[in-house]
């Protein structure tokens, strides 16, 4: 995955960062709850804006006078999302009115990241006409712009977003004549503590490659091991078991963590193994997921321990389905059950590898999308901007993998997120392009 500047929304806990983070990405990104303290860790999803590709990181809320040691945890957790931040977005409550925890946190915010753009956002503003009202007295933290939002309805979302990205640079113009991505070549074998992975890893490679032991936590860093097979070479990456920040037990252990993630940010595939004896989803196992799609490489769904599964419990047309309910966003990826102990159906994912590798060399023809993309808006025009035509001009498909479309649109910026899912939907009836997420870049 190439660099990308990252944009990190902090503030006190309940102000709807999470919120935020969802408008600007487009779906339901970060857990949002009325209750305190649910986003405990930096979460990472990847948007774009006027052209350009940038990351959005939401925190935890901040509590300036919490000396706990779950609060130290999410301050540390705050302090990396502002060092690695190019701009940063601090929100405030518009119903709570200027609290001294703001004043606080602007304090720190300007004391640790003077060199930074900051940008403050007044969140909760559902009527226009309320604004002066609501965002007067945030004019006292000494800024001579405020921004109203309502990171609900969207209101305010976009002249936030302009301000922010405007240092970033564009996306540069893919040359349609330069030749496809090379084949895949980092497999990252990925999941919570004591699924199995090192098992999986070490059948696939036909050695004791990896540490072994039903300790969850043996793994510590990502290991990568290069496999030829039958004419085609793999690089499988063997990676710690994610498990929630708040049950890392020392420094080391944060750091195979950060590989982990690290490997599933520069991989062109995931496989994401999941615990059949167990026979149902956990939230980490969602958290998991979250991260392969943020990624944008392709999936493969694996669910290991199947010799030892309760089958009278969970039949597998049951665990298919709780799957797809589970993993919404990996609705593209191909689900399989295998046993990395005894080996069943571990050599199915070899030809499921190949597989998704070929569905991501597939290209559609400019003049099927010209005709897609007709037939879609025929059927559902884009929404008219103060009362003017939002015209859609061109789609086409940039090389690949991953699987990029670019929409050519009168006035890219108002294309808005649904809409933009709309079209992939129909791109997608097309071609299924199995094992890979689909995004739209949305330019002039």
């Amino acid at each position: 995955m190439p660099f990308l500047p990252v944009i990190a929304i902090v503030g006190r806990p309940n102000v709807g960062k999470s919120s935020l983070l969802n408008r600007i990405v487009g779906y339901r990104h970060a857990i949002v709850d009325p209750t305190p303290g649910v986003t405990r860790d930096r979460n990472y999803a990847e948007a774009v804006w006027n052209g350009r590709h940038f990351y959005v990181v939401d925190t935890g809320g901040l509590d300036p006078d919490d000396e706990q040691p779950l609060m130290q945890a999410i301050k540390s957790q705050v302090d990396f999302a502002l060092r690695e931040a190019a701009a940063i977005v601090f929100i405030g409550d518009a119903r709570d009115g200027l609290h001294t925890d703001d004043r606080a946190i602007i304090k720190l915010l300007r004391k640790k990241c003077s060199e930074k753009p900051l940008f403050i956002a007044i969140n909760k503003i559902d009527n226009p006409k309320e604004i002066d009202v609501l965002t007067a007295e945030f004019y006292a933290l000494g800024v001579d712009r405020l921004f109203p939002v309502s990171a609900v309805h969207g209101m305010g979302v976009a002249d936030l977003l302009d301000a922010a990205v405007e240092p970033f640079e564009r996306e540069v113009e893919e040359d349609e004549s330069a030749p496809s991505a090379t084949p895949l070549e980092r497999i990252a074998i990925v999941g919570k503590p004591n699924v199995g992975k090192s098992s999986l890893f070490n059948r696939l490679l036909g050695q004791d490659r990896s540490i072994v032991d039903n300790i969850p936590g043996t793994t510590r860093d990502a290991i990568t091991v290069s496999l030829e097979r039958n004419g085609r070479t793999y690089r499988f990456i063997d990676t710690a078991g994610l498990r929630r920040p708040a049950r890392q037990k020392d420094s080391v252990e944060f750091f195979s963590v950060f590989r982990s993630l690290d490997a599933i940010q520069k991989s062109d595939l995931a496989i994401l193994v999941l615990d059949a004896s167990e026979g149902q989803i956990s939230e980490q196992d969602k958290r998991i997921a979250g991260r392969i799609v943020d990624a944008g490489s392709g999936c493969i769904i694996a669910w290991n321990k199947w010799d030892v599964a309760d089958k009278s419990a969970h039949s597998w047309d049951d665990l298919l389905v709780e799957t797809r309910n589970a993993f919404p966003l990996l609705n593209f990826a191909p689900v399989t059950s295998i046993s990395a102990r005894t080996g069943q159906r571990v050599d199915r994912l070899f030809e499921m590898v190949d597989h998704v590798q070929e569905t991501g060399r597939h290209r559609i023809s400019d003049e099927r999308l010209k005709q897609i993309l007709y037939e879609a808006v025929t059927m559902q025009p884009p929404s008219p901007i103060a009362g003017r035509e939002l015209h859609l001009k061109n789609l086409r498909q940039l090389n690949g993998p991953p699987i990029v479309f670019r929409l050519a649109a009168s006035d890219p910026k108002n294309v808005h997120f649904s809409y933009q899912r709309y079209i992939l939907n129909h791109i997608r009836q097309e071609f299924q392009f199995e094992g890979w997420p689909m995004r739209l870049a949305v330019g002039r």
